[in-house]
């Protein structure tokens, strides 16, 4: 049985059998790490911390005003920043020539912005912060404060635009359902005026107007055929009295005040029994007063003349008057009560056809109030919204919603970060260790000579004894000088990449002010010579 597992001791044997292969693919690939990481461009970070100060005041007209929230500012922030229009309006205050006809020119330095800027929101507490990578520092640091700065002044410009916008819009619209519901009052006050609706309307309230105009026709009905009758009754009591009666005064009658004295207990005795309308009361009030008329007069007859015959003393007939008096009486009422009869017949009549007409004018009438009742609503909404506009329109203009407050500028940043050679550095050992053993591993397994008794088996072949290797002494010796020259070598050469590596480390810029002077000699030459 052969043991699990990777065979260490095996892969340790191919490493100290190809060292030579092993250190130096190990020391080519750090060295060529490190020096990539030297010549890679050098990417400086200018960062500017804004924070978005909330006023106390907004808590004071929480539910008046209508202010963008924290969030919502936040969250349309990195998009504002990055749009196009505020990118070429800070690459105008930074001195950028852009041609912007040149379309690809635009792109261009639209795209670098774009790219290497960043910006990270802390919505938690109101920070943001922008950040931009360049190989120019004194560009990063102008760029930063350039694109905070424009940020700042376009977001109050806008919002201060849009509070005005939305006051203008507002007050159009207030004017416009102003009139709107001003011709609804109108259209509601004609219809009434027209249809004779100045209550609410119900069927029921119209049913009843009709039945008591029924009821009252009836009563006159009643009263005009008693009327009638009692006509017909005075016309023929009319037709049997004559229009003149005769009072006679006899000669024993004694004088005309005991004869009125005598015709007052006749009438008092008749009163007792009928009524002031009866024909023998009335003929007795008559005479009663032609006698007090005579005796006025001075006509009244001598004392010897009552001893004579008897008298007459004609006159209209009391009753006749009476009677002719009720029929004009009862002709009026009766003229009344046939107005009164057409009356109530119009009105049951137009309380019909209004009851026939009132489910399709109900529904108008509701139609325009209804209409009346969404424009009112809407009105009143936007008169509200209106003076909340209008608070907010002013903390706007003042800056009391919220404040941009630059906490951190950017400053000129003096130690690049990118590329960061430390980790560079340390993913180069990690490689080239890697890649030596790789390579050794690649070429052993290139490698079709026979290593092992075990290989040899495999090919069928009897293995009849294994000969040592004879090692010479002085070869050996040879060898293990070699071997510890190539130790110290490659000794001293890691050691010199420990040395670059703390150097960058703790920040020490010595290798690059080296190669610094390397690159620029050529040019310090020239100018000498």
């Amino acid at each position: 049985m052969e043991p699990s597992g990777v065979d260490f001791k095996k892969y340790l044997q191919l490493v100290a059998k190809r060292k030579y292969v092993f250190i130096v693919s190990v020391l080519s690939l750090i060295t060529l790490v490190v020096l990539t990481s030297y010549f890679l461009p050098r990417q400086y970070e200018a960062k500017c911390t804004v924070f978005i100060e909330r006023n106390m005041i907004n808590a004071i007209i929480k539910g008046i005003a209508i202010t963008p929230s924290l969030e919502e500012r936040l969250k349309v922030l990195s998009y504002t920043m990055s749009s196009r229009n505020l990118l070429l309006k800070v690459a105008d205050d930074l001195g950028f020539q852009v041609n912007r006809k040149d379309q690809s020119a635009v792109e261009r330095v639209i795209s670098d912005f774009q790219k290497n800027t960043d910006i990270k929101m802390k919505s938690e507490n109101g920070l943001f912060i922008v950040s931009y990578r360049n190989t120019d520092p004194h560009l990063a640091r102008d760029y930063v404060n350039a694109l905070v700065r424009r940020y700042i002044e376009e977001n109050v410009s806008e919002k201060r635009e849009e509070t005005y916008g939305a006051s203008r819009f507002l007050a159009e619209q207030i004017k416009f359902f102003k009139e709107k519901l001003d011709k609804a009052d109108e259209e509601i006050i004609k219809f009434r005026k027209e249809k004779g609706i100045f209550v609410a309307l119900d069927d029921r309230r119209v049913v009843e107007e009709i039945k008591t105009a029924e009821e009252g026709l009836e009563e006159v009905r009643i009263k005009r055929r008693e009327l009638e009758a009692r006509k017909r009754m005075m016309l023929k009591q009319m037709k049997g009295e004559r229009p003149y009666t005769a009072t006679i005064l006899g000669k024993g009658a004694g004088d005309p005040g005991e004869r009125i004295l005598a015709l007052q207990r006749r009438l008092t005795d008749l009163l007792l029994t009928y009524t002031a309308n009866y024909p023998e009361v009335i003929r007795v009030r008559a005479e009663i007063e032609a006698l007090k008329g005579q005796m006025e007069s001075g006509q009244a007859l001598a004392g010897g003349d009552m001893q004579g015959p008897d008298t007459e003393v004609a006159m209209l007939n009391p009753v006749l008057q009476q009677l002719r008096e009720e029929l004009t009486k009862t002709d009026l009422e009766l003229a009344a009560l046939t107005a009164k009869d057409e009356q109530l017949r119009r009105l049951m009549e137009s309380k019909k056809t209004y009851l026939r007409s009132m489910p399709a004018e109900k529904k108008n009438l509701t139609d325009l109030e209804m209409a009346r009742t969404t424009t009112k609503n809407i009105y009143e909404e936007l008169v509200a919204r209106l003076g909340q506009s209008e608070v907010s329109k002013q903390m706007e203009i003042q800056d009391k919603a919220s404040t941009f407050r630059v906490v951190d500028p950017a400053v000129l940043p003096l130690k690049p970060v990118s590329p960061d050679r430390v980790k560079i550095m340390l993913f180069g050992m990690f490689a080239g260790l890697a890649g030596g053993f790789g390579l050794v591993v690649l070429l052993d397994s290139m490698d079709r000579s026979v290593k092992t008794v075990d290989s040899l088996k495999s090919f069928g072949v009897p293995v009849i004894a294994v000969i040592p290797s004879i090692q010479n002494p002085d070869e050996m010796e040879e060898r293990q000088r070699k071997d510890m020259r190539l130790y110290k070598f490659a000794g001293a050469y890691m050691a010199c990449i420990l040395v670059v590596f703390t150097m960058e480390l703790l920040g020490m810029s010595y290798i690059d002010d080296l190669i610094s002077a390397v690159v620029h000699l050529p040019g310090h030459l020239k100018s000498i010579f």
